[in-house]
């Protein structure tokens, strides 16, 4: 039976489909099956698709937020697993033992920090146990302790915001859904006018909502009323930060402020050291203050940072330049409102003009990063030469096997790919991608530089296809 709390909020989350529920449900039948660590920020979904996911399998959930109860933090320090099982079952009213068959859900663990080095005595002691714990703010704290990893006694599992595919079938466009999964390179340039557009409608609703579960639920529930879904959104964001005073200290939390809201202003654009320095200076502190801040900002998932790379070969990470590097938000909806961008500048023009560029460069952004595995840490990557080598920037670098594809996000048809020619001469690859409100492509083009020229493919993607690119690539 769900603990009284945890079943009346229930009754009031968002039901709609997730793929986060199926591959909770997968991870439940494993025959054996590693603690799971579901990280994320706050307010993406982790707890609801937890409890959604015990609930198509009809298996009990026993709920601890230890946050709640912090009297079971010396135990998890001990790592007394069968006084943690018996403090819980006299907490919730169940039974819980080595074999039981439920979900174990320990929540907001950040609370506890030890919990999750006790992952490894609940994999090795009772294996037949399934545990899953989750925590906004788990990595955040988890820096400022010396605990132990379970390193190789648990499975990750990354949640960010939903994406376009979700968001469709969320809102009931199953069907929209249906044909977007039957485009290929091929036929996708026969799409008609008339889908293409309202196709590009939906992508224009999704950037006014965002992917923040609840949400998309107030859109569902009061027919996409753009005043309510703001409201929601800008308490979220002071939700994000009156985090900093509770796990900061009111002190600390000040200049975080500061910097949260310089961040902000930044996404999307190159940030080196010349502008940390600007930023820091501006927000009255230091370099070592700033990093700080962006370590924590990543830490809590509210800011990814995209970072330069030389782009010879996979993995991409293995050649980048740290100090220089771009920012994206958590969610594009959320960027919105604290821009205080009009709701009508993105109904009345197209997603890659609206906001300079850089509305469309984080929702490009917000889609790739959750675009591979889920057992991956979501991470990104860009590219430009060197500064005797001309200003060219590549938005983004999308791996596909052994394969590195420029990707740029740009106007239609006739937006300048000056970037993307040089990247296709210096790395020598077959083929680029653009991203924009035109219709679907794929050209035959001949990049040319200095007297060089090479042939490549070009495809053309509406944003709307950017959640079927791996599948398009084939």
């Amino acid at each position: 039976m769900l603990h009284f709390n945890a079943l009346i909020a229930l009754k009031l989350e968002i039901m709609f489909y997730r793929q986060a529920v199926e591959d909770l449900k997968n991870w439940y039948k494993q025959p054996r099956k590693k603690p799971l660590v579901i990280r994320g920020a706050r307010q993406v979904g982790k707890t609801t698709a937890v409890r959604l996911a015990a609930q198509e399998l009809g298996v009990k959930i026993v709920e601890i937020n230890l946050e709640r109860h912090s009297e079971l933090n010396a135990q998890f320090q001990r790592y007394q697993l069968d006084d943690i099982l018996f403090s819980v079952s006299l907490i919730t009213g169940e039974t819980i033992k080595p074999d039981s068959p439920v979900i174990l859900f320990l929540d907001e663990a950040q609370a506890t920090p030890a919990a999750y080095s006790c992952l490894r005595y609940f994999y090795e002691d009772m294996p037949n146990l399934a545990v899953i714990l989750t925590g906004s703010l788990l990595d955040q704290v988890l820096q400022n302790y010396q605990l132990s990893s379970p390193v190789g006694r648990i499975e990750p599992y990354f949640m960010g915001p939903l994406h376009f595919d979700e968001f469709l079938l969320a809102i009931g466009a199953e069907q929209e859904y249906q044909t977007l999964n039957r485009l290929t390179l091929n036929n996708m340039h026969l799409i008609p006018d008339s889908l293409h557009q309202h196709l590009l409608a939906l992508v224009r609703r999704y950037t006014l909502t965002g992917g923040m579960p609840y949400c998309v639920q107030l859109g569902i529930e009061n027919n996409f009323n753009h005043a309510k879904i703001l409201k929601y959104q800008v308490a979220l964001l002071q939700t994000y930060r009156d985090d900093f005073a509770k796990y900061s200290g009111s002190q600390n939390a000040t200049w975080l402020n500061a910097y949260f809201n310089g961040i902000l202003g930044q996404i999307g654009r190159q940030f080196s050291h010349k502008q940390a320095q600007e930023l820091a200076q501006m927000s009255s502190g230091d370099n070592r203050q700033l990093n700080l801040a962006i370590e924590r900002f990543i830490a809590a998932r509210l800011f990814y940072r995209v970072l330069h790379s030389y782009a010879n070969a996979v993995p991409l990470g293995a050649e980048t330049k740290i100090r220089i590097s771009k920012f994206l938000f958590i969610d594009v909806g959320l960027l919105l409102a604290a821009r205080g961008l009009p709701a009508q500048k993105v109904m009345e023009t197209k997603l890659e003009l609206a906001g300079k560029g850089e509305l469309a460069e984080q929702w490009v952004g917000q889609q790739l990063l959750y675009s591979k595995a889920t057992y991956m840490n979501p991470e990104l990557y860009y590219w430009h030469p060197p500064k005797s080598e001309g200003q060219a920037e590549i938005d983004y670098l999308y791996v596909h096997g052994n394969e590195i594809i420029p990707v740029e996000v740009k106007s239609g048809s006739n937006g300048s790919i000056k970037s993307l020619h040089s990247y296709i001469l210096k790395k020598e690859a077959k083929r680029g991608i653009r991203i924009s409100s035109g219709k679907p492509l794929v050209e035959q083009l001949i990049a040319r530089q200095n007297k060089i020229k090479r042939e490549f493919e070009l495809i053309n993607l509406p944003f709307y296809l950017l959640n079927q690119i791996e599948r398009l690539l084939g």
